[in-house]
């Protein structure tokens, strides 16, 4: 029997180091892409922290990919936010979450990054 490749947009395995940030959960942790397309992203769910939380099905994320850095241009990264479409605990290289892609935007890495660090010590003193 042969499988049919639903698929819209072709996939890109890669692996590039990505950010995940979650209002729902305030977290941001450095981890890395396993493949992208121009509709969905799967992330290799394998942070710095060990109690990394999983997020839950439904729920909205926002990753910023690093991109390899142009001494022209500076580093750029690929900010877009997605919907968790599947959460795999399961396979042999650790979890996995896949994304749909909502929005794609490319955007300056280190200009967000900061901005990100910044807000988190009040997001913190809200939350306590």
């Amino acid at each position: 029997m042969r499988t049919i490749n639903r698929r819209e947009n072709p996939r890109i395995d890669i692996k590039l180091r990505c950010h995940v940030t979650s209002p729902a959960l305030w977290m941001n942790s450095g981890m890395h892409t396993e493949n992208i397309s121009r509709s969905g992203i799967l992330i290799a769910w394998r942070g710095v922290d060990p109690a990394l939380p999983m997020p839950g099905m439904g729920q909205i994320l926002t990753v910023e990919i690093e991109l390899p850095a142009n001494h022209g241009f500076g580093q750029k990264c690929i900010h877009c936010q997605g919907l968790v479409v599947r959460v795999a605990t399961d396979t042999p290289e650790g979890a996995q979450v896949a994304l749909r892609v909502n929005y794609m935007d490319f955007r300056s890495f280190h200009d967000r990054i900061r901005a990100f660090e910044a807000m988190q010590p009040v997001a913190n003193s809200w939350m306590a």
